[in-house]
């Protein structure tokens, strides 16, 4: 199966809006500013005559680095690399890589395969605000918590330590008596989560190559979203609204992540409720 059930997307994507719960009793978590902040930022390339297909380079507050190449000998397949990053004076050595040289509106991408010299613009980045500087991080997945109607049937709940996508499917398909495709998503067993003030959600799995894609707020809080699929792999674009809590009963800076989702079966349409409790990974 090519497709990536809508709801492993949105589970994997953990995607939030902007509104937070605020009662009498409720602290808000607001962390410091991660590490990488003053560095991290998001090039969209030119593409000169010697880019040979590199879309963008984006360095995350967490020191993550994501480099989105197309790939047009494989039907415009998308794909992500990524690793960890230092800077010193405009540049960035990226882990398994190589260097990133910025001069100006010039950046210069070095790598055992040669070099690429192009133009770039810096993608526009969100308000410098607590909720979004906080957001702004790579986080990890503590647990996970689904419930999901099938056919008018009494609601099926699964709670998980992590995010294993394959293992939350299985349980789903054992409790609602439904064929999810679960052996389709082995390995996709997510590893962390990059938010980023330039409106990236990338998505790291354990074993599978990276996702990544875009989030764009509405005035009302909601959200929209769109991934990418690499290697292959077809991420269905989609449409989800959530909400973001803070609850000092948690943990220390936990934050509950809440959104609608959807699980795919056989041509039908579920829908679901998932939560994440999540806690920063840097």
């Amino acid at each position: 199966m090519k497709k990536v059930l809508l709801f492993c997307a949105a589970a994997a994507a953990l995607l939030l809006s902007a509104s937070c719960n605020k009662g009498a009793d409720n602290k808000e978590v607001v962390l410091p500013a991660a590490k990488y902040a003053a560095s991290a930022k998001k090039l969209i390339l030119k593409n000169s005559s010697s880019n040979p297909g590199i879309l963008s380079v984006e360095f995350t507050e967490s020191g993550r680095y994501i480099v989105h190449n197309l790939v047009p000998k494989a039907q415009a397949v998308q794909e992500f690399v990524r690793g960890t990053y230092t800077v010193k004076d405009n540049v960035y050595t990226l882990s398994n890589y190589g260097t990133v040289v910025l001069n100006g509106s010039q950046i210069t991408i070095t790598t055992s395969e040669g070099s690429v010299v192009d133009n770039f613009e810096e993608a526009p980045s969100l308000p410098d605000n607590d909720f979004y500087t906080t957001l702004a991080r790579a986080w990890k997945v503590d647990k996970t918590d689904i419930s999901v109607n099938f056919d008018g049937k009494s609601a099926v709940g699964v709670v998980k330590n992590g995010c294993d996508i394959p293992a939350i499917l299985k349980e789903l398909e054992q409790k609602g008596n439904v064929d999810l495709k679960d052996e389709n998503m082995a390995g996709y067993v997510v590893k962390e989560v990059n938010f980023t003030m330039a409106k990236t959600i990338e998505i790291a799995f354990t074993e599978k190559p990276s996702m990544a894609g875009t989030m764009n707020y509405t005035s009302d809080g909601k959200f929209t979203y769109e991934l990418s699929g690499t290697n292959g792999i077809e991420v269905f674009t989609g449409k989800a609204s959530g909400e973001f809590n803070v609850n000092p009963g948690l943990g220390v800076n936990q934050i509950l992540l809440t959104l609608d989702a959807e699980v795919s079966s056989n041509s039908k349409t579920y829908k679901g409720k998932v939560s994440f409790i999540l806690s920063p990974a840097a």
